[in-house]
Formats: structure tokens, sequence, C-alpha cells
């Protein structure tokens, strides 16, 4: 099965991979996003169309690589990648939703970068400087600064002067925006933060290959925590403390999506697919990952060109 050769791949593999994320995103030759990258650079549509085609794959495999490097997940793969580029098929993405994923993902490994480290001053001014960025344009991300907290205590590193970082890393972006807008005499406005609105699924209760995605998706999420939480003793102490900051990854960024909008859930991907692909590594039962892992190929391509064609 698939999942077999995605563990430990041969090179053929990548050039798959490059493939299967092109025609994965094929629904976006009929319906790419016209937006205005950033609200500031009106790009072309050629270049909106590339950088949303190829995105999905560098960030993918992008978190693919960060997990093996850091040996949270010790076996070589490209589960990780599959992963999150299939469950990223419910978003119809735009430049600004992945251009923040970018900055999210250099944030996470900056994060983990701290691991043994007593004082982590650079990793977190850089971690808390890239999340003040993201929050220009997502500003319910303020949120995760709970995370940088949390990762301090879960890798015994906090301290006063660690609090002192963050603040300034998280302040430096908003001091730099108001020196360019006083040089230039134009209004210095915040983000509009804590601006709670109800999430809607318009398509859910109308559309059947919806309810099986989810359905699917859910049956998955409800396998890989039972096999982490199984497992998790036996992980070594730096798996077992990291696992521990991306499940409060996951919890704090779905929180933060359930009362923002659905482009929120967007982050909490990251987690999640870190999650999922250590089931399907892992685990014992090949039979039912190999079962599921195919389930969730089916239901993704469907649900991707669900809306690459109808939304």
């Amino acid at each position: 099965m698939l999942l077999k050769h995605l563990i430990n791949p041969k090179p053929t593999i990548m050039l798959f991979f490059i493939v299967f994320c092109v025609i994965f995103s094929a629904p976006f030759f009929k319906n790419t996003p016209q937006n205005v990258f950033l609200g500031v650079l009106n790009l072309p549509f050629y270049i909106i169309f590339i950088m949303t085609l190829i995105a999905p794959f560098f960030l993918g495999l992008g978190l693919n690589n960060l997990i093996y490097e850091r040996n949270i997940i010790r076996k070589d793969n490209l589960v990780i990648g599959f992963v999150f580029v299939l469950i990223s098929s419910a978003f119809n993405t735009n430049l600004n939703l992945l251009f923040s994923a970018f900055l999210m993902l250099f944030f996470f490994s900056f994060l983990l970068a701290s691991y043994q480290k007593e004082i982590p001053f650079s990793q977190l001014y850089n971690a808390s400087f890239l999340l003040s960025i993201i929050t220009f344009i997502y500003p319910n991300l303020i949120f995760l600064y709970l995370l940088l907290i949390i990762n301090g205590i879960n890798y015994n590193n906090l301290s006063w002067r660690i609090f002192f970082i963050i603040l300034l890393g998280g302040g430096t972006p908003y001091l730099f925006f108001f020196t360019i807008n006083f040089l230039t005499d134009t209004p210095f406005l915040l983000p509009n933060f804590f601006n709670f609105s109800k999430i809607n699924f318009p398509y859910l209760s109308n559309l059947y290959i919806e309810k099986t995605s989810l359905i699917i998706t859910i049956i998955i999420l409800l396998f890989s925590f039972f096999e982490l939480f199984t497992w998790l003793y036996k992980k070594s102490i730096k798996s077992r403390r990291t696992f521990m900051t991306i499940i409060w990854f996951f919890i704090i960024s779905t929180g933060i999506a359930l009362h923002s909008g659905n482009e929120y859930f967007y982050f909490s991907l990251i987690p999640l697919s870190i999650i999922i692909s250590n089931y399907f590594i892992y685990t014992k039962n090949r039979k039912i990952a190999n079962t599921l892992f195919f389930l969730l190929i089916i239901s993704s391509f469907f649900y991707k060109y669900l809306i690459g064609y109808y939304v």
C-alpha cells in the first residue's frame, strides 16, 4: 500500500509527491482566488495562480522535514507532507493565508529549537517576532502567545527574562510599523484584536461529500489520539515533551478558530498533520491504517474538486 512507500521513501517518491500536489491543486485551474496579497500588492493573475498552486507542496514538505530533522518522528517519511496536503482540501486558500502559514511554520520551528536551551533568547524572540507579524493579518492569533509560555514550562526554560524577550519580540514589528507611520504621517491603526465571530459551515448541512469527509477525518483523529496517548510514554523525553507542545498548539489554535472564522482552522492543520501522521507511521495495525489513509485520499480529492468547481 501507499503508506509503505511513504515511510523510508525512495527518491522517486518525491517526484510522485510533486505530481500528486499538482494534480490535487488542479481545481484552481478553474477557480483561482483573485485576492490582493496582504492588501498592498496587486499581483497579476498568473503569479497568484502559480504561488497558490505550489505553496501547499512547500508547506507540507517543510513541515515534514522539520519534524524529521528535529527527531520528533524518527522514521524518514513523506507521510506528514501528504497528510497536510490532504486535510487542507477543505480550504480554498488565498495568498494571505499561505503567507501566514509559512510564517507559522517558522514560528513553530523556533519554538521546537528552544528545547534543551537554558537561555533560548534568540529562538523565542524570533518566534514572538514572527507571531506578531502574523497578527497583522489574523489578529486573534495573538492568543498563541500562550503557547510560548506553555512551551517554556514544558521545556523547563521559562523565566522572567524569557517573558521580557517574548514581549520584546512581539512589540518590535508594531514599533517598526508605528515608526513608519509616524515618518510618513499616516494614521497608526492597530489590528482588530479579539474580533470574535460565530463560524459557519455553509455547505455542511447540504452536501453528502462534506459530511463524509468530516466523518472520515474525525475517525482518523480518534485513532490518532488513541495511538498517541497509548504509546507516548514509550517515546524519548524529547518526543514526549514536544508532543505535549504539539497537542497544546492544536488545542489553542482550534479554540481560536472556533471563535474567529473558518480560515483560522488552517493553522490547526500544522499540529493536526503531525498527530495523524504519527498514527499512520507507528500503528501496528497496518490494514486499518492503510484503509483509513485510502479513504482520506479519496474523500479529500472529492472535496477539493467540489470546492474548485462548485464554490
